[in-house]
């Protein structure tokens, strides 16, 4: 042994050593840098890795693994038994955030609504009808700049041959008189039309108003204060009503009968497909019921049409192109080129607009609108291999669009999903993969590069407000704050469910395969809040098959679990604020107290083993933070398997 260094002394001689001896007697797991894999064999995979049957947990900045936070409510609970299938997010005039989302189609088949989010002066939410008995929850949704109001609008498709077309304006009501309808805030900030469709509606009643001034309807017809129940009163929601436009009205483009699925906008253009046409068009610039264009020399800003190799799929804007999704296979991009010509000496400009093929592999298209999403310079894109890809222009390859399998560590579950009605989205360095049909989310971590565990979240569409995480549910029309307080499906007045979080981790063959090891000690370190049961399970060889070792770790046990401070029990942080699976700084503050402890058991001869963590429970929360046991070789032979 070496000799202490000069002003260390026998004391840090004998520190050293005692921690040397401990180092040996128990291997330490305490990284987790892979994340969840589920593709190699779990034997396979290296310390620390997460794999199936994990479910609610995530790892942090913290190099530690956490019980995800629950959901909430987001407006009232619902009792109708359908899912929200559409949702638009977006900011009209003034910036103003608005959420639209579209449901409670039963199998009654007509009565599907359409609502729009909003707060009152006390925070309340609420989701206000905008559209009533609707035969399809099915839309596509884009924004597009009205340059007569100067306001932005809200266009959506549902495979009609329709485009319904919303501003985004509501208000709560002052009061009325026999012609007038007076606001709370004045009408010119909130994105009323001035101009045209000159329309609210109150308590399920439609009025037509002729002007506008200050904060007041005038020359509105019928008189508010002749509806009986439905006479408007101080703080009734007021909103702009939707306008309908069908394409037997436009000038060229989709005719009377074409089924209108798919919407986008580019540069202020609207394009148009049909899930069920190879056809698309685009139409003039800042007019979306114009689709026409001059034969022979198109010019700068007209309408235009391509025929594709498939039906179309999806359209995503990007750059100065739209990505174009067809079939199962097919991938296009649009041009505009602008040229000039002279005929004599006046110089005619022209502009051709052309679809480029960039991809033409089986398997390789988008399965749907909604399974397409942006994050920064990418698109991204549940393909129908299925994988979940990067499609975009790499730092040095700056021509042809190149694509990028991120879903490989995790193979095995995605080609196990049914992704209908999923979702991708891009939140907070977040790749966010709805699967409604499993009833879970997935999350792929951009900062470690890796997957979490699959989340027990039944959502079908992701939408942020004030940059939280929220979600639309599949199983009840209603929507949720995502990654908030302990519990699923709280509302303002009552804690929610219990959900079980579960860590399993890879097995440990503790450095060979083919020697028997075991051991009678069982080390676990985190922290734990005061009203935490949490499970641990020893699993000797693969699935438990030779035998299981349990064990339980209650958060009020004083031997195991330093002083309760329940004023910094992170049930009272909030992922909202914090961003899922990070905390906010990396001290001690905001954590439930610190634990650790050995277990200590029989010693049971194995070839492997696995570790893995569970709770169940409202308002529990545990982090790990380091796990090992003091494995060591047997003194029995390998016989048992020797021939």
């Amino acid at each position: 042994m070496a000799e202490p260094q000069p002003g260390q002394g026998a004391a840090f001689s004998k520190s050293k050593r005692i921690s040397q001896a401990i180092v040996r007697e128990i291997s330490i797991v305490n990284k987790f840098p892979l994340g969840y894999r589920n593709r190699e064999d779990i034997t396979n995979l290296p310390s620390g890795v997460l794999v199936v049957g994990s479910q609610n947990v995530l790892t942090n900045v913290s190099e530690r693994i956490q019980v995800r936070q629950g959901y909430k409510m987001d407006g009232a609970q619902s009792s109708a038994n359908a899912p929200i299938l559409s949702s638009h997010d977006w900011f009209n005039k003034n910036n103003r955030e608005i959420h639209q989302r579209v449901g409670f189609l039963t199998s009654a088949a007509n009565d599907g609504k359409m609502q729009f989010r909003w707060t009152d002066t006390s925070g309340n939410v609420y989701w206000q009808d905008l559209l009533t008995g609707l035969t399809t929850a099915t839309y596509n949704f884009t924004t597009f700049w009205d340059t007569t109001e100067l306001i932005r609008l809200s266009l959506g498709v549902n495979g009609t041959s329709n485009i319904f077309e919303w501003n985004g304006a509501y208000d709560t009501v002052a009061s009325v008189t026999s012609n007038t309808i007076v606001m709370n805030n004045v009408i010119g900030t909130t994105g009323f039309y001035s101009t045209r469709n000159k329309v609210v509606t109150i308590r399920g009643v439609d009025y037509t108003y002729t002007g506008i001034s200050s904060k007041t309807f005038t020359g509105v017809t019928p008189d508010p204060t002749a509806q009986g129940g439905n006479t408007p009163v101080a703080n009734d929601i007021c909103y702009q009503k939707v306008v309908t436009t069908a394409n037997s009205t436009f000038t060229s483009g989709p005719s009377a009968t074409f089924a209108n699925d798919l919407i986008s906008t580019l540069n202020n253009q609207v394009f148009i497909g049909s899930l069920t046409s190879s056809a698309m068009y685009v139409s003039k610039i800042n007019s979306y019921t114009n689709y026409a264009f001059t034969a022979g020399t198109r010019l700068p800003g007209e309408g235009a049409t391509a025929t594709l190799d498939s039906n179309l799929v999806a359209f995503m804007p990007q750059e100065e192109n739209m990505y174009i999704s067809c079939g199962k296979r097919f991938w296009y991009t649009t041009n505009f080129v602008q040229s000039t010509s002279y005929n004599g000496t006046t110089a005619i400009t022209a502009e051709a607009f052309t679809v480029k093929l960039v991809k033409d592999t089986p398997q390789q298209g988008a399965q749907s609108q909604g399974l397409v999403g942006k994050m920064k310079n990418y698109v991204l894109l549940v393909s129908n291999e299925p994988t979940l890809d990067k499609f975009g222009r790499l730092e040095n390859i700056l021509g042809t669009p190149q694509t990028e399998n991120i879903s490989d560590p995790i193979k095995l579950d995605f080609d196990a999903y049914d992704f209908t009605y999923g979702h991708v989205f891009y939140w907070r360095y977040y790749i966010l993969v709805s699967v409604p049909k499993s009833g879970i989310i997935r999350v792929f971590n951009l900062a470690t590069k890796s997957w979490e565990a699959p989340q027990t979240i039944p959502v079908t569409r992701f939408y942020t407000v004030n940059g939280n995480l929220y979600g639309h549910s599949f199983n009840s029309s209603e929507s949720y704050q995502l990654f908030t307080g302990y519990s699923d499906r709280a509302t303002a007045t009552a804690s929610g469910q219990p959900y079980l979080a579960v860590a399993n981790f890879s097995y440990e063959n503790h450095g060979t395969r083919t020697v028997l090891k075991n051991a009678n000690k069982f080390y676990i370190e985190g922290y734990i809040s005061a009203n935490t049961t949490l499970n641990c399970v020893i699993n000797y060889e693969q699935d438990g098959n030779l035998t299981q070792q349990t064990f339980t770790v209650l958060g009020d046990d004083v031997t195991a679990v330093g002083s309760q401070n329940l004023s910094n029990d992170l049930g009272k942080q909030s992922f909202g604020k914090q961003g899922m699976g990070t905390m906010a700084n990396t001290s001690l503050t905001g954590l439930p107290p610190k634990f650790r402890i050995i277990k200590t058991f029989p010693r049971y001869d194995f070839y492997e083993n696995q570790f893995s963590f569970s709770i169940l429970g409202v308002d529990q929360n545990f982090q790990l933070l380091a796990f090992g046991t003091n494995a060591a070789p047997s003194t029995t032979t390998n016989a048992q398997i020797e021939e």
